[in-house]
C-alpha cells in the first residue's frame, strides 16, 4: 500500500532556501529514494521545509531508515537541516496534492476517541464530506486527505491537502466557514488542529 511521507524540516543556522547547495541536496535525495518528493517552504516561518515523498509502504520506509544506506543518502542533507517531526498517511500518488496551486495548506487534525478499531470506519465520511467543500470553495486546485497510519494508540489523525492562491484565501474561507464548526461532526473527538502553509520552492 502506497504511504505519503510528510516530514518537516528546519534549516540549521546560516542555510537559506535560496542557497544552489540546498535545493541539489534534495533532489540527489529524491533521486536515489525514488519517492518523487515535493519540497516546500513555510510561509509563516520561512526556516521551515516540508519535503513530501510517496514510499511503496511503511515497511519499505522503515527497511531504509534502519539500512546504512540512510547515512549515504541523507548525509548531506541533515548537514543543512534539522529534523523536526515526520508522519505517514495512506495516499495512492503525489500527483493527488495539490501540485499546481501556488500554495498548499496541509492541515494536521488531532483525534482522541479512546482507542476504538472502528473510528476510522465510522467517521472517513465525514473527513470526507469536508473535504468536498473545502474543494468546491478552492477548485480547481485539489483537495485530498489521508488516514495517519503511526498515530499513537487511543487516538488518530487525518491529514488534509488543499491548494489556495494565496494562505490570506484560506484564511479567508475559514474565517467564512467558521474554523471551530470546519470539523463539527468531529467535535467531541477532535483535539487541536495545526495548519501549515508552504510554497513550492522548485519553482
Amino acid at each position: 500500500m502506497p504511504i505519503l511521507e510528510v516530514c518537516e524540516l528546519r534549516l540549521r543556522k546560516g542555510v537559506s532556501v535560496s542557497d544552489p547547495k540546498l535545493l541539489k541536496n534534495l533532489q540527489y535525495v529524491r533521486s536515489q529514494l525514488g519517492t518523487n518528493s515535493q519540497f516546500y517552504q513555510c510561509i509563516v516561518d520561512p526556516a521551515l521545509i516540508y519535503i513530501l515523498g510517496l514510499w511503496p509502504s511503511l515497511d519499505a520506509h522503515n527497511a531504509f531508515l534502519a539500512s546504512p544506506e540512510k547515512q549515504r543518502v541523507l548525509g548531506p542533507q541533515e548537514d543543512q537541516m534539522e529534523f523536526q517531526w515526520a508522519v505517514h498517511v495512506e495516499l495512492d500518488a503525489v500527483e493527488s496534492l495539490p501540485l499546481d496551486a501556488p500554495v498548499m495548506a496541509i492541515a494536521r487534525v488531532f483525534i482522541s476517541h479512546g482507542g476504538t478499531n472502528t473510528y476510522r470506519k465510522e467517521n472517513d465520511g465525514a473527513i470526507a464530506k469536508q473535504v468536498s467543500n473545502i474543494f468546491e470553495a478552492t477548485k480547481p486546485y485539489k483537495a485530498t486527505y489521508g488516514w495517519r497510519l503511526d498515530a499513537e494508540q487511543g487516538s488518530s489523525e487525518v491529514l488534509v491537502f488543499s491548494g489556495w492562491e494565496s494562505a490570506e484565501a484560506y484564511a479567508t474561507y475559514t474565517l467564512r466557514a467558521g474554523w471551530e464548526t470546519e470539523y463539527a461532526e468531529l467535535r467531541d473527538q477532535c483535539v487541536g488542529i495545526q495548519v501549515h502553509h508552504g510554497r513550492n520552492i522548485e519553482r
